[in-house]
């Protein structure tokens, strides 16, 4: 294989995992219906109970994981 910027054989090939966290999230359907008048109400009757909920319940979190090769020129320093 060969660089692509200057030429060179001394090319190395790498498979690189790309990780993200991804956070959920309620939609626009349901803010619009009922996210925008339940959640005061309960924050306002509720306001000790949602706060332990809101300390101790786990997070809406997802990880996602790519995987793509990488090439690196030993050369000059060029990745693609």
């Amino acid at each position: 294989m060969k660089c692509k910027k200057c030429g060179s054989e001394n090319v190395n090939v790498q498979v690189v995992t790309e990780t993200k966290l991804k956070t959920k999230h309620h939609g626009i359907i349901y803010w619009l219906l009922i996210g925008w008048w339940l959640k005061p109400i309960l924050w306002f009757f509720l306001t000790i109970p949602m706060l332990i909920i809101a300390i101790f319940r786990p997070k809406k979190q997802k990880l996602k994981q790519k995987q793509k090769s990488m090439s690196v020129c030993q050369s000059c320093g060029y990745k693609w």
